[in-house]
């Protein structure tokens, strides 16, 4: 494999070095957004066995259900 002689024009390696960063920014871009997509999948899959959960206890109780009400600062979150 042959390698170009080195280029001592700045534009052209400045230009070489914005398209390797903007290729590595987009890949990461990239696997973020699908973090993010199965990090969504996991809290409406979370929230469809809470609904679940909630109606199957309604409808097995005898007396109406009570209410429960759980405050969460900004920084908690509810595990299930």
């Amino acid at each position: 494999m042959f390698f170009e002689p080195l280029n001592l024009d700045g534009r052209k390696r400045s230009a070489a070095h914005h398209a390797t960063r903007l290729s590595k920014l987009h890949g990461r871009l990239a696997k973020k957004l699908d973090q993010v997509d199965h990090a969504a999948d996991r809290v409406e899959h979370a929230a469809a066995v809470l609904v679940e959960a909630t109606r199957q206890s309604a409808t097995h109780e005898k007396m109406a259900p009570s209410a429960v009400f759980v405050h969460l600062a900004a920084s908690q979150t509810l595990g299930l």
